[in-house]
C-alpha cells in the first residue's frame, strides 16, 4: 500500500500543472530531454514548464556615415622674375679673299712626234770570181777522145728587189707617213753562156785524170743587204702664254656675337598639389532590445493537494487497481 501511495504523489505533481504558477519562488531544476523528474516528497510535484526569453534594453554608438577623404587642389604659387633671353643667336659670316692671278708661260704642241721610215738600197761590187769550166777527176775515156763544143748558161747575179722612192701618181708607190713614195722594184737575174766541150761518142773507156779548167769571170756580188731605217720625227711645240692662280680665293668666317634682351615672366615656384582632407565617422547614440536569455523548459518544483485531484476527477488518474496492477509489474 505505501508503494502505491507514493505512485499516486508522482501522478499528482504531474497532474498539478496549474499550481506551478502560484508559487512565489519555486525551485526550478533545468530540463534534459529523456530524464525523468527531479526526485519529490509527498505533496511536491515537478511540472515542465517553459520559461519566456527575457530580453534587456542596451545603449549603443551606431554608425551614420564611414570616415571618408577627399583631395583638395593646392593652385601652384607663380613668381614674376627677369629673364636674359636670346632673341638672335651667334652665327657666323663668310668673307670672300678673291684668288690672284699670273701670267706664265708654256709650251703648246702643235704637231704630234712621227715616224717615217728610210730605205737604204743594198751595196754591190764587182768581184773577179774563178768558176770551174770543167771540173776534174778521173774519167775513162777512148784512146783518142772527142769531144764536142756545148753552151751553158751560169748565174752571175742573182734575182733580187729594192726600194725605189717615185713621185706620187706611180702606179707602184707606197705611201708613208711624211708623204714620200717608194716602189719595190725587181731585178732580174743575170745570167754568162759558156762553152764548154764534152766528149763525144762512146770510145773505149780509159782512165785518164784530168784537171779541173777554170776561168775568171766578173760577178756583182751584194755587200750589205738593202735595209729600212726607221727614223723619229719629234713633236712640234710653240710657247704660248695663259693666266695660272697663284693664290686661290678663300674664305674666312667672322663671328657675329647672339643678341640677348631681358624680359619679365611669371615663374612657377611651386607646382600644383593636391591635399588630402579628411572627413571623420559620424555616429548616434541608439537603444535597442537586446535578447538576453532565450526562452527553455525547467522542472519547477511546487506544493500540491490531492484532495483537489480527487474532487475534479472522482478519484486520483491511474490509482484503479488495474493501472496499479500494471504499474506494480
Amino acid at each position: 500500500m505505501k508503494s502505491v501511495l507514493c505512485k499516486a504523489s508522482l501522478l499528482c505533481a504531474v497532474l498539478a500543472v496549474c499550481g506551478a504558477f502560484a508559487a512565489d519562488h519555486p525551485d526550478e531544476v533545468p530540463f534534459k530531454e529523456g530524464e525523468a523528474p527531479p526526485p519529490a516528497k509527498p505533496g511536491e510535484a515537478w511540472c515542465l514548464v517553459t520559461k519566456p526569453s527575457t530580453y534587456k534594453t542596451v545603449t549603443e554608438q551606431v554608425l551614420i556615415r564611414p570616415a571618408t577623404f577627399f583631395m583638395e587642389s593646392v593652385p601652384a604659387k607663380f613668381e614674376t622674375k627677369e629673364e636674359k633671353i636670346q632673341v638672335a643667336p651667334e652665327t657666323k659670316r663668310a668673307v670672300v679673299v678673291p684668288a690672284k692671278y699670273k701670267v706664265e708661260k708654256y709650251q703648246q704642241i702643235v704637231k704630234e712626234e712621227s715616224v717615217r721610215y728610210e730605205i737604204i738600197p743594198a751595196e754591190y761590187q764587182t768581184v773577179d770570181e774563178m768558176v770551174v769550166v770543167r771540173p776534174g777527176g778521173e774519167q775513162m775515156t777512148a784512146a783518142q777522145p772527142k769531144y764536142k763544143t756545148v753552151t751553158e748558161q751560169i748565174l752571175v747575179s742573182p734575182a733580187r728587189t729594192y726600194w725605189k722612192k717615185v713621185s706620187p701618181g706611180t702606179k707602184c708607190d707606197k705611201t708613208e707617213a711624211n708623204g714620200d713614195c717608194y716602189c719595190l722594184c725587181e731585178v732580174p737575174a743575170k745570167y754568162v753562156t759558156i762553152s764548154k766541150q764534152i766528149p763525144d761518142g762512146d770510145l773505149a773507156p780509159q782512165k785518164i785524170v784530168a784537171e779541173p779548167q777554170t776561168k775568171c769571170v766578173k760577178i756583182r756580188k751584194m755587200v750589205r743587204p738593202a735595209e729600212v731605217k726607221k727614223i723619229t720625227v719629234p713633236a712640234e711645240f710653240i710657247t704660248m702664254e695663259r693666266e695660272v692662280i697663284e693664290t686661290p680665293a678663300v674664305v674666312s668666317y667672322e663671328t657675329v656675337p647672339a643678341k640677348w634682351e631681358t624680359i619679365q615672366k611669371e615663374v612657377q615656384v611651386e607646382p600644383e598639389t593636391k591635399r588630402k582632407v579628411d572627413i571623420p565617422a559620424k555616429y548616434e547614440t541608439a537603444t535597442r532590445q537586446v535578447l538576453d536569455q532565450p526562452s527553455r523548459m525547467v522542472w519547477r518544483k511546487i506544493k500540491c493537494d490531492c484532495g483537489d485531484i480527487v474532487k475534479k476527477y472522482k478519484e486520483i488518474p491511474g490509482t484503479d487497481e488495474a493501472s496499479l496492477l500494471k504499474l506494480s509489474k
